[in-house]
């Protein structure tokens, strides 16, 4: 638990110094990193249930997916070169199966591009978005730490509250996790919200009022719940505790990751439609 709390520490220290100093830029480049080692470490996951995708091919996607979502122009620019890397992607795969006799690399492979890079490419149509209605790089960095902070807090708070509290097992998947435990990190989660809107309100959308930051914490905090489950399954279904062992504490990077696979895209949606 230490462990883990100093790591959490640590690695929000480095975000926060890294964003100081580069900006915009350094958030495009953490994201693509964690893309490219997140969907690693889920392909070698997928190694270890006996399917066999093209790590190689599919990793290479993941950067170049999130920084043309970005360094390209248009809020769309990400979902277009997405397509073009699935097509692609799915084409040399068919035609390497095809010429190996079976077709056991396509499903893998394909899915790992579009759980993980195509998903965290959200964090940067975030971004987009924001760049895209006159505000400022302050407050694209401001909403795309409001999504992280809100989904990361979900797991912090259910694991404290979860041991205190938890009696009542949430799911047969990952069996320390408590329905008390989620609750209680659902609303820790919200008040972390508004803690964050409270010290930074003025990078803000004027949209982005107070009880939008509390009612929208809430399906971030399930969204961030439920993937956190999805990566559980896998690591259930390889045999594994962790998807890795560099972060201590946490695991792998996709330990590090899984909350913010259906997050990126739930605070997005919910920005571009209840906020601008």
């Amino acid at each position: 638990m230490k462990q883990r709390i100093f790591s959490f520490t640590i690695l929000w220290l480095i975000v926060t110094v890294s964003l100081l100093i580069f900006g915009i830029d350094a958030g495009v480049w953490l994201i693509a990193a964690l893309a490219f080692f997140t969907q690693l470490e889920l392909y070698q996951l997928f190694d270890k249930m006996g399917l066999k995708p093209y790590k190689s091919l599919g990793v290479l996607c993941a950067p170049i997916l999130i920084f043309c979502a970005y360094y390209m122009d248009g809020l769309d620019a990400g979902t277009d070169i997405f397509i073009f890397c699935f097509l692609a992607l799915a084409l040399t795969i068919i035609i390497k199966d095809l010429q190996a006799g079976r077709l056991r690399s396509f499903m893998p492979t394909l899915f790992g591009l579009l759980y993980v890079p195509f998903m965290l490419h959200f964090f940067v149509k975030v971004v987009k978005l924001a760049e895209l209605n006159g505000y400022s790089d302050a407050t694209s960095i401001f909403l795309t730490v409001w999504i992280v902070a809100v989904a990361k807090c979900t797991d912090v708070g259910g694991l404290l509250v979860g041991m205190q509290m938890g009696k009542t097992p949430l799911s047969v998947i990952s069996p320390k996790k408590t329905v008390e435990g989620g609750a209680g990190g659902i609303i820790f989660a919200m008040l972390i919200g508004l803690f964050i809107l409270g010290v930074f309100n003025v990078y803000a959308p004027e949209g982005f009022t107070w009880w939008r930051s509390a009612l929208m914490a809430i399906p971030i905090g399930i969204a961030s719940i439920a993937s956190d489950l999805v990566e559980s399954a896998f690591k259930r279904q390889a045999d594994v505790k962790d998807s890795g062992n560099i972060i201590p504490g946490i695991g792998g990077i996709f330990d590090l990751t899984d909350s913010l696979l259906l997050t990126a895209p739930l605070g997005y949606l919910m920005f571009k439609y209840f906020i601008f």
